[in-house]
């Protein structure tokens, strides 16, 4: 759920981000398609026009700086959450599919006419040699 919530503001802070970008277009379309791509020129251009009156680039910017601290807070969040998860399957007993040593006993009885021994991890006698 943490993830939907997670995919849906990235696609706002994008929508955030054209509207900025938009408003940085109004003032200069090479800086526009800078900042598009890049983070540095988005900066450094809504410090440049944040008194501007043409471009009203207060809002656009706030509401990208917020979607970003929680976007940032969100994927610590994700990961730590991921990270968590790993630890614990890695420390958990992988459970087998299937009775231990299945394909051994197959191999023991078709190839010596035995079965495997668990213990000795070999392929023994059904009988001992002592009992025969």
């Amino acid at each position: 759920m943490l993830i939907v919530i997670y995919l849906l503001l990235m696609l706002l802070s994008l929508v955030l981000w054209i509207w900025l970008i938009r408003r940085i277009w109004r003032v200069s379309p090479a800086a526009a398609g800078a900042s598009f791509f890049l983070l540095l020129p988005g900066i450094y251009w809504s410090w440049k026009l944040w008194n501007d009156p043409v471009a009203r680039i207060r809002l656009p910017a706030i509401a990208n700086l917020v979607i970003t601290v929680i976007l940032l807070a969100m994927s610590y969040q994700i990961g730590d959450t991921a990270v968590q998860d790993f630890l614990q399957r890695a420390a958990a007993p992988q459970a087998q599919s299937g009775p231990p040593h299945t394909d051994m006993n197959v191999w023991c009885r078709e190839k010596y006419g035995t079965h495997f021994d668990t213990s000795r991890s070999a392929c023994t006698a059904r009988n001992p040699p002592s009992a025969q």
